[in-house]
C-alpha cells in the first residue's frame, strides 16, 4: 500500500511531493489513522489536525486524546480545535453535519498558510456514497463525479483505496484506531447508503464499487473538459463588480444553451436546480424578486440577475461627536471660500460651510420615509424616489449610508449632498469632506 500511496501522492502534489509540508486531518478512525501512518512510514514532513465537535459525549474526548497520543508517538506537531457544535447550530438554519463541515474546513484554512497541502482521508467508498447521495437529491454532472482527488490545496490520496483495503492494511500493520458508533446509525442517510443500498447494488453487480470508481474517473475527465468550454460562455455573460456578480439577461437569453448556463452559474452559489428552472422558464423574472441560498442572495433587477453574499452589513448608527471622529471615516480639509471658486462635481465629496457642520452627527442607514433636498434640484424628494430615479438596485440601497444632523440629511454618502448645506458666497470658512480611499462609509 505504501508504494501505491506515494505514487498517488506524487500524481496529486507533483514530482516534488516528498519535499512538501502536509497538514493531515485525523479523526482517529481507520481511514485517517492509516493515512497518517503512511505519512509517518514514508518519513514525510507532516502535522496532525483534529477537530473535537463534542457530539458524542466522552467518546469525542477519547478520540481527541487518542489522536494526540499518536501524534506525540510520531513526534509530529499536533493541532486541535474544540467546538460547541450544538450551541453554534442553534438558530443557524444549518444541519449539524453541514455546520461541522464548515467549522472543520474554516479552521483548516486558518492553519493552511503554514503548509503546502491539506490531506483528508476520504477513500473510494466515501466517493461512491457521495455519488449515490447526490443522485438521490438531484444533481448534475459534477455531483456524479463524487469526491474530487484535488480541490485547491486539499488532496485526497486515499481515494485510490477501498475501505476494505484500508481496514486490511490497518490489521496487517497493527495500526490502532477508534470506532465511531454513529457510523452504524442508519437514520443518517449516508450510513443507510453505506450499509443497505450499496450491499443491495452489489447483489446486482458484485464489482459495483470498482465499476463505480471507473465511471467516476471517466466522469471527472468529462467534467473537466466540459468546464473549460462552458467557462468561456459564462465569462461573456457574467461580470464581477466588487462583491457582486451581474448576469446579463440579454446575453443569457441569446445563448441557445441558456438553461444549462444558468444552472451552472447558479449552482456555484448554492442555488437549487428549482431556482434555475423557474428563471429559465421565465416564470420568476419580476424585477425586485429575490431568491436565497445558504450564503447568497439573488436579485432580479432591470435586465440583470445580481448575486451577492447574504447581507452582513451592520445596521448600527454611528454617532460622531467631534471633528476627530469624522477623520475615522473621511478626509476633511478646511478652506476659505473665494469668489468664482469652482467645486469638483464628485458625489464622493461634500462641500459644507463650517458653521453648518454642528455636532453631534450620525452615520446611519436610510429608512422608508426619509427625504432630503437634492443639491441642484428644486424642492424635497423622498429617498425612495431618488433611488428609483437613479435606478439604484436593492442591494446597493442596503449599503447606502446617510450623514445626518438631527433629523436632517446632510449627505447621501457617495450620491448627493443636500441643497440646504451647500456653500454660498456669504460663507468664508468651509470644509471639504471626502470618502477615504481605503474606507467607504457605505461598507
Amino acid at each position: 500500500m505504501l508504494k501505491r500511496f506515494l505514487q498517488e501522492l506524487k500524481m496529486l502534489a507533483g514530482k516534488d511531493a516528498l519535499q512538501k509540508h502536509y497538514l493531515v486531518a485525523v479523526s482517529g478512525g481507520a481511514d485517517s489513522m492509516v493515512t497518517a501512518s503512511l505519512f509517518h512510514e514514508a518519513h514525510l514532513n507532516f502535522a496532525v489536525a483534529h477537530c473535537n465537535f463534542h457530539l458524542r459525549g466522552t467518546d469525542s474526548d477519547r478520540d481527541m486524546h487518542f489522536v494526540q497520543r499518536m501524534a506525540e508517538m510520531w513526534k509530529v506537531p499536533f493541532y486541535v480545535r474544540e467546538f460547541d457544535t450544538l450551541g453554534l447550530q442553534k438558530n443557524s438554519g444549518k444541519s449539524v453535519e453541514m455546520l461541522a463541515r464548515e467549522l472543520r474546513y474554516d479552521w483548516f484554512n486558518e492553519l493552511l498558510p503554514d503548509f503546502d497541502f491539506l490531506v483528508t482521508a476520504h477513500q473510494s467508498n466515501d466517493s461512491a456514497e457521495t455519488t449515490l447521495l447526490n443522485l438521490t437529491r438531484g444533481t448534475g454532472l459534477k455531483g456524479l463525479c463524487g469526491i474530487p482527488p484535488v480541490n485547491g490545496k486539499t488532496l485526497r490520496p486515499m481515494l485510490a483505496f477501498t475501505a476494505q483495503e484500508i481496514r486490511q492494511y490497518a490489521e496487517s500493520q497493527h495500526i490502532e484506531y477508534v470506532e465511531d458508533y454513529t457510523n452504524h446509525d442508519e437514520q443518517i442517510t449516508r450510513n443507510r447508503i453505506r450499509h443497505s443500498v450499496i450491499p443491495l447494488l452489489e447483489t446486482i453487480n458484485p464489482q459495483f464499487l470498482s465499476t463505480n470508481a471507473r465511471s467516476r474517473n471517466v466522469l471527472q475527465k468529462q467534467y473537466a473538459y466540459f468546464q473549460k468550454h462552458i467557462e468561456l460562455d459564462i465569462n461573456r455573460i457574467v461580470t464581477k463588480n466588487d462583491n457582486q456578480w451581474h448576469v446579463s439577461l440579454a446575453l443569457l437569453n441569446n445563448n441557445p444553451d441558456k438553461e444549462l448556463l444558468l444552472y451552472e452559474i447558479l449552482t456555484r452559489f448554492g442555488f437549487t436546480a428549482d431556482v434555475s428552472e423557474k428563471l429559465s422558464e421565465g416564470t420568476a423574472f419580476q424585477s425586485g424578486k429575490q431568491f436565497f441560498s445558504d450564503d447568497y442572495t439573488l436579485l432580479i433587477d432591470r435586465g440583470f440577475i445580481i448575486i451577492q453574499p447574504k447581507n452582513k452589513i451592520e445596521n448600527d448608527i454611528i454617532d460622531i461627536d467631534s471633528l476627530e471622529k469624522i477623520h475615522l471615516f473621511f478626509d476633511i480639509k478646511e478652506f476659505e471660500y473665494q469668489k468664482d471658486m469652482v467645486f469638483e462635481k464628485n458625489p464622493e465629496i461634500l462641500y459644507i460651510p463650517k458653521e453648518k457642520l454642528t455636532f453631534p452627527l450620525q452615520i446611519r442607514p436610510w429608512r422608508h420615509g426619509d427625504y432630503f433636498y437634492p443639491l441642484g434640484a428644486k424642492g424635497r424628494q423622498k429617498l425612495s424616489d431618488f433611488f428609483s430615479d437613479h435606478k439604484i438596485d436593492r442591494f446597493t440601497k442596503e449599503k447606502i449610508r446617510l450623514l445626518c444632523s438631527g433629523d436632517q440629511i446632510i449627505w447621501v454618502i457617495g450620491w448627493r449632498s443636500d441643497e440646504r448645506y451647500k456653500v454660498q458666497k456669504d460663507h468664508s470658512l468651509c470644509y471639504k469632506i471626502h470618502i477615504k480611499e481605503n474606507r467607504n462609509a457605505n461598507n
